[in-house]
């Protein structure tokens, strides 16, 4: 395990103090760049002016005129602005953008998942979390903020075979490449999609708003995997998510680091369930989170590994 190096415990208690969000990133703590920040904000944190607008946001309406504004020539003007302002790492990504829209859901060719198959390997890049031995009436979303599986699923009785199990929470920052991955060879069920709102996904909001993984529109679907049993992924959308796109169909067999899904312009959300003693969780991540910090991850870098390899 690596040695944590804090920045400074001073500008990390200030930052507390401003409820700025924090992150964990390859051994330093640091604050995260957010699009729109003062946005977010005064919509879930301004009594007076927040709900009217929140109520405007999360409907699907806006999202719609929103992802048109990103499929047309001109938002290609954005790209280089949004590059540079957020850093956005953009290794491995060859070619010109018509549009934003073609940006966001940009490809990469440099991904790479773990050659060893008892090693779980990310299915996509954003800000990690992982929760062990979860009781699905009572998940944790963010602090003071709980969920139910029985809910999220849809499915009261898939939920009850998750009990004791391990949820792997991954939010994809407007900044990060939008593609899901297959993360073991295995066969797909068929998505189900469930009607929902689309609030944002960021932790300025789901502490905010009850139950919101559970209001969002989402797509839940299933892989019996070769290494770590029947795992459940659900999709969440989020504010200017309107889509998500599936490249499979129900049935179908799918290997390691095949590409999955992609979602339109947008933060998103992916929640992974494993079965009781079917994952061994990265120890780092794992003492991250139980002290509130979500870890940034790469494409195909480790989650962990399955019970029957725990020393890989």
């Amino acid at each position: 395990m690596k040695r944590i190096k804090l920045k400074s415990k001073n500008k990390l208690k200030r930052n507390n103090k401003q409820d700025d969000v924090i992150i964990y990133n390859n051994g330093q703590y640091e604050k995260e760049f957010i699009p729109a920040e003062k946005g977010m904000r005064l919509i879930y944190g301004n009594p007076v002016c927040g709900p009217p607008m929140l109520f405007l946001v999360k409907r699907k309406l806006v999202s719609r005129l929103y992802g048109r504004y990103c499929r047309t020539r001109s938002s290609a003007r954005r790209i280089p602005k949004f590059i540079k302002k957020y850093r956005v790492d953009m290794t491995g990504c060859e070619g010109t953008y018509r549009s934003f829209a073609d940006f966001f859901a940009r490809e990469k060719n440099n991904l790479s998942f773990p050659e060893k198959q008892g090693v779980l390997g990310s299915p996509c890049e954003g800000l990690v979390s992982i929760n062990t031995g979860i009781e699905p009436e009572n998940l944790i979303a963010a602090k003071d903020s709980v969920f139910s599986l029985p809910e999220l699923f849809g499915d009261g009785r898939l939920a009850e075979e998750y009990r004791g199990g391990t949820m792997v929470r991954l939010r994809l920052t407007p900044t990060n490449y939008h593609r899901m991955h297959f993360f073991d060879d295995g066969v797909v069920g068929a998505p189900k999609f469930i009607k929902g709102h689309l609030y944002s996904v960021n932790p300025l909001a789901v502490g905010r708003i009850a139950r919101l993984y559970c209001r969002n529109k989402r797509a839940v679907f299933s892989v019996s995997t070769e290494n770590f049993g029947d795992v459940i992924l659900v999709e969440v959308g989020a504010t200017f998510v309107g889509s998500i796109v599936h490249c499979f169909e129900g049935g179908q067999t799918v290997s390691r680091g095949q590409q999955a899904s992609y979602f339109l312009p947008g933060g998103s959300l992916v929640l992974m369930f494993f079965k009781k003693d079917t994952l061994v969780p990265d120890g780092e991540i794992l003492a991250q989170t139980e002290k509130g910090f979500e870890s940034k991850i790469s494409a195909g870098e480790p989650l962990g590994t399955n019970f029957e390899n725990p020393e890989i």
